[in-house]
């Protein structure tokens, strides 16, 4: 991970991992999903089963409190947890 990177959350649920990538983009903040299990989304396209999975979200390290204050304001705030 570069340095001007910094990990904003982890979560195991990849819906909510795109859900709250486009809140974030609404507001001008771009973010990387990273997958501990790539082959996950070919395997659920293919097979129809979403196989576990570790989501972790990078975001530029001059956006990471715009984008914790936009979760914490958000429905997002009761079930993820910010790093």
């Amino acid at each position: 991970m570069a340095q001007d990177t910094r990990i904003l959350l982890s979560t195991d649920d990849r819906v909510m991992a795109e859900d709250i990538k486009s809140l974030l983009i609404e507001s001008e903040i771009y973010t990387l999903l990273r997958s501990d299990n790539p082959a996950s989304s070919i395997m659920g396209a293919y097979i129809g089963v979403n196989p576990l999975e570790g989501i972790t979200m990078i975001v530029n390290v001059d956006e990471y409190e715009k984008a914790k204050k936009i979760i914490q304001t958000s429905l997002f705030a009761e079930v993820v947890k910010l790093h």
